[in-house]
């Protein structure tokens, strides 16, 4: 039997809804709100063929993680499922064209919530999470991600390292992020690649910087000691794009 979870905000719920990539069960909506939103999701919802069940907000407060800025909207959906490597690998369409990201001890939700989202705007067709010391795939990473789980696979791994090995062998540049790497304006980026991002406080692990074709910087002015993860990787991204043309993203 599939897993199931509660799936809460506008943006990541419509993006479920019409994205037909996994089941679907119910919507809940708070029968206060009303407005050209609800009414998407309600028609969403009917095309999906699913109950639309109007309560009060009380329980949708109940429903969702305590705080959380759920806008009046949960969806009962089948749980994220996340693909192993080689699943990953055999479903990109294009692989000599791929532009992949790997987010490694990033365990602020908001962060990876932003990285994912960024990933999914400049022609990231996959994520690689390690399994361990990373936040994973929480209600709370999927709402900041604003529903671009639904444009992206998750390929998750035991062993970053490893990985990063097997896609070289594969073909693929490996590029790590690091304040004492080269400037990003001197560097030319090759497909495929993958682009490694480390922790939010220190960057690398000394082990995945030495499994890296390539360590990229960021040059900064000002007093501010450095950008956070999800700035650093949006500006990384963009630069990848600008470089090698416009993403060959597939995504099934």
């Amino acid at each position: 039997m599939a897993r199931e979870e509660f799936v809460y905000g506008m943006h990541p719920v419509l993006e479920i809804l019409s994205s037909g990539k996994r089941r679907v069960w119910q919507l809940f909506t708070d029968k206060t709100k009303k407005g050209p939103q609800m009414d998407a999701l309600a028609r969403a919802a009917s095309k999906r063929g699913i109950g639309l069940t109007r309560v009060d907000g009380k329980d949708i407060d109940r429903m969702a993680p305590r705080g959380a800025n759920h806008q009046g909207v949960i969806l009962k959906t089948e749980s994220f499922a996340a693909m192993s490597l080689q699943d990953a690998i055999l479903s990109e369409q294009d692989i000599k064209n791929a532009v992949w990201l790997a987010i490694d001890e990033v365990t602020d939700p908001q962060n990876l919530g932003s990285m994912l989202r960024n990933a999914a705007c400049l022609g990231v067709s996959t994520v690689v999470l390690p399994s361990r010391r990373t936040v994973g795939i929480t209600p709370t990473v999927y709402k900041a991600a604003s529903g671009a789980l639904e444009h992206l696979k998750i390929a998750e791994v035991g062993n970053l390292n490893q990985t990063m090995m097997e896609l070289k062998d594969k073909g693929f540049w490996i590029y790590g992020a690091e304040m004492s790497g080269k400037p990003l304006n001197e560097v030319s980026f090759n497909r495929p690649l993958l682009l490694v991002m480390g922790s939010e406080g220190e960057g690398l692990r000394e082990k995945t910087s030495a499994h890296c074709d390539e360590l990229v910087s960021i040059t900064q002015q000002g007093g501010v000691e450095s950008l956070n993860a999800a700035c650093a990787c949006a500006i990384l991204l963009y630069d990848i794009q600008c470089k090698t043309g416009a993403p060959a993203k597939k995504v099934r």
